[in-house]
């Protein structure tokens, strides 16, 4: 069995414990590699990114682990970096990483306001209302289409929480997933994702924390990914080293049900893929 998680926060971004103490779980836990995926720093500079002067001490930390417990652990530096248009050329590979996970957790406005998508509730409701004046489709579509963007521009290893924008709507109340319209926006995805060879970061993170009782992406998005051999990669969002592993067993199953018999880890360095068991 192979035990890994390659997003996790610690408390260089959002998370509420040190890079250490993860590695002392997981080590514990039988763990054979992981990944730290701090947010990376931004121009907007929010309390829940990576500050950019703090970049170095980061990498140097993660490689200090790294070689302490050479001999007990696999640890790699990835980092949870944002897309928005206009994003400088360099952003996905200016930090010389071992990996990336492309996200959008929210909608810059001009007047350089954030429109959150990973969110409370009523702030969900002002995107929609005031950034996108009360049009679901259009934010529906507007995330997706971003994500397509993010693909072909800076290639990610993997897209983070892919429909993270289902957060906010689980009485299906500003849109229904089995629409043919909102269907039709995430195959657009998913056929660039199999083309590109980008990987999907099935995230447990919605369940643990309660926000949710199915993994991103829904289960019929798996299906789908697993149609298309769009490769997974189990991971539990962890913002405290208690989650670390959290609901791995329950969605290991919808993974199975979805068709996957696999899943990718990293092993000397490498992306590997390995049974799902």
């Amino acid at each position: 069995m192979y035990k890994t998680n390659y997003h996790m926060h610690s408390t260089f971004s959002d998370g509420k414990a040190d890079p250490e103490i993860y590695v002392k779980t997981a080590i514990e836990k039988g763990f054979s590699s992981i990944g730290f995926s701090e947010h990376g720093p931004t121009k907007f500079n929010k309390h829940w990114e990576l500050k950019s002067e703090r970049v170095d001490e980061y990498k140097n930390e993660i490689k200090r682990l790294k070689d302490i417990h050479m001999y007990e652990i696999e640890i790699y530096c990835g980092m949870e970096l944002d897309y928005f248009p206009g994003i400088e050329d360099n952003a996905f590979s200016k930090h010389d990483i071992d990996y990336v996970i492309g996200s959008i957790h929210y909608f810059p406005g001009e007047d350089g306001e954030i429109y959150g998508v990973d969110c409370k509730f009523e702030e969900f409701k002002k995107t929609i209302f005031d950034f996108f004046s009360g049009d679901t489709k259009a934010m529906v579509k507007e995330y997706y289409g971003r994500i397509i963007q993010m693909i072909e521009k800076f290639r990610p290893e993997m897209i983070g929480h892919f429909d993270l924008i289902k957060i906010n709507n689980n009485d299906q109340q500003f849109f229904k997933e089995d629409e043919n319209w909102y269907k039709d926006e995430v195959m657009k995805v998913l056929e660039i994702m199999a083309k590109k060879g980008t990987m999907f970061d099935v995230n447990t993170g919605g369940i643990t924390r309660g926000f949710l009782t199915d993994p991103y992406p829904s289960p019929w998005i798996l299906k789908e990914g697993a149609r298309l051999k769009i490769p997974v990669v189990l991971n539990s969002d962890a913002h405290i080293p208690e989650n670390i592993e959290g609901n791995f067993k329950e969605v290991k199953e919808i993974l199975k049900e979805s068709g996957y018999r696999t899943k990718m880890i990293i092993n000397d360095g490498k992306w590997i893929e390995v049974p799902l068991k």
